[in-house]
């Protein structure tokens, strides 16, 4: 879904993503999914902050709420700069692993982020040289806590299951610091 430059943050929240949520959900299966809540809160910093909770009940019934949310599985800390640029294609693959419903409408993985406690922080290196940071929190826990620092390409490579992150890790593309166990455990999310 084509998403403009200039979109407010409220914009995209209260129109995209409801039609965007039901676009991805409409060709999955859900079977298995009774009785779920799925819950990710978005935190965007920037000249003014914003809070939009999102929770997906059964992989079908979405409710998008401005404000916090009591106790999300997942809780994504990111400047707006690099929000605008992930939700209008310029930072393809950013936030894929907690925004593709289509994705989470999966049991195992929806159980699997249910009992994943801890903190994520992402250092995406872009391609003129910067680095875009984006911090998640799982469970609102804030440890164990690891750093991933990767290439942009190569992360969103990951999140399309195109690249193993054993494999990102070994040939030096992927660094990691911080608790290795949660970080092995955290492979589980990102394919």
């Amino acid at each position: 879904m084509e998403v403009s430059e200039n979109i407010s943050v409220k914009e995209y929240f209260e129109e995209v993503v409801p039609k965007m949520v039901e676009e991805q959900l409409s060709g999955t299966s859900i079977t298995g999914m009774e009785g779920t809540v799925f819950t990710v809160e978005f935190d965007i910093k920037g000249d003014q902050n914003y809070v939009y909770g999102i929770t997906v009940k059964d992989a079908k019934d979405l409710e998008v709420k401005e404000g916090s949310l009591d106790s999300p599985m997942i809780k994504v800390e990111i400047d707006e700069d690099t929000w605008r640029k992930a939700v209008t294609g310029k930072m393809e693959g950013a936030m894929d692993m907690f925004t593709d419903m289509g994705q989470n409408a999966n049991r195992k993985r929806y159980d699997t982020l249910n009992s994943t406690k801890g903190t994520m922080n992402v250092e995406l290196g872009m391609p003129d040289g910067s680095t875009v940071p984006l911090k998640v929190v799982f469970n609102g826990a804030s440890s164990p806590e690891v750093t991933f620092k990767i290439g942009l390409e190569d992360w969103a490579l990951m999140q399309k299951g195109e690249l193993a992150g054993p494999t990102a890790f070994m040939t030096g593309k992927l660094k990691i610091e911080g608790d290795m166990p949660f970080a092995m455990s955290l492979g589980n999310l990102m394919m």
